[in-house]
Formats: structure tokens, C-alpha cells, sequence
């Protein structure tokens, strides 16, 4: 059974480890290297889960198989008076021997209600353009596609396109 939750403050660790494997699994769908998050020191990885708890505005959610991260996703409310209508939805992923048993929909869920509680109108995120599993399981969520930026992130010599996403509570 898979438990999705929000990140507990000393759970840096595990943050750590499911965000290393993420990057290992699938390097080009994130904007951070698998080099640059090996490299951040544990106290970094203690803060962010500290600030993810969902008190405040942002939530960091776990997929634990047996104590065992398999998934995350993380949604962050926009700061500012004018702003705090928005989210931005970012780091979702799951683990391969996981996938098609509805834990991504899960976590994307889970985020959408946090948001809602919040008074959240919109939710926006960036998917790498032709992910398909993951762009997929967005569009069934309700998002649909602002614009592509072409230059949206610099992978390995090669611009890669990222879809910006918006689903309206």
C-alpha cells in the first residue's frame, strides 16, 4: 500500500534520496542536474523540508512504499498580495515499478486540494514538450496548455521545449 503525505521537518533525507532518484530516472525532465542536488549540503535538504510541511505556502508530498520514497510532488503559493491566487506545481515524479497504479494522480490530487484550501484559483507547471505520461495525466487532471517556450531549459548542448500548464480551480 502506498502512503502519500505531506513531508514531515526532520524528513530531509528521504527528500533527498526520492529527489536523487528522480534525477537518475529521468535527468532531462527537471531543471536541476542529479550533480547539483549530490552537491547540496544536508542542512539545504533539512530547510526544505522544514518549509514543505504545508503549513505555510508550500507542501511537499511523499509517496512512501514501506517507509521506501517511490514519488513526490511539490506546489508552492505565490508570495504577494496579488499573487497568492497562483501556485506553481513542480516536482512530480514516481517511481518506475510504481507507475500505473494512480500514485501520480494521487499526488497531483492531494497538491490540487491543498491549494483549494487555500483559495488557490490557478495551478501552473512546466512539463518537458512530448512527455507524454506526463503530460497525459495532467491533461486528465483538467490542465490544459498556455504556450510552449522552445528555449525552456539548456540540456546536454540541446534546448529542450517545456509546455506551461494551467489547470483554474
Amino acid at each position: 500500500m502506498i502512503d502519500v503525505r505531506a513531508i514531515q521537518a526532520d524528513e530531509g533525507h528521504l527528500l533527498r534520496a526520492v529527489r536523487l532518484a528522480a534525477l537518475t530516472n529521468a535527468p532531462d525532465s527537471f531543471l536541476e542536474t542529479y550533480q547539483e542536488v549530490l552537491d547540496d549540503p544536508a542542512d539545504v535538504w533539512t530547510s526544505r523540508a522544514a518549509a514543505g510541511v504545508g503549513e505555510g505556502d508550500a507542501l511537499i508530498l511523499l509517496a512512501l512504499d514501506e517507509g521506501r520514497p517511490v514519488g513526490m510532488a511539490g506546489i508552492a503559493r505565490e508570495i504577494g498580495q496579488r499573487r497568492r491566487h497562483r501556485s506553481t506545481l513542480w516536482g512530480v515524479w514516481v517511481d518506475p515499478s510504481q507507475r500505473g497504479r494512480g500514485v501520480g494522480r494521487q499526488l497531483v490530487s492531494t497538491a490540487l486540494e491543498w491549494a483549494r484550501q487555500r483559495e488557490v484559483r490557478a495551478v501552473y507547471l512546466e512539463v518537458v514538450e512530448n512527455e507524454d505520461p506526463a503530460r497525459s495525466l495532467y491533461t486528465r487532471l483538467g490542465f490544459v496548455r498556455r504556450e510552449v517556450d522552445p528555449f525552456g531549459a539548456h540540456v546536454d548542448g540541446r534546448d529542450v521545449a517545456l509546455e506551461h500548464l494551467v489547470l483554474v480551480l
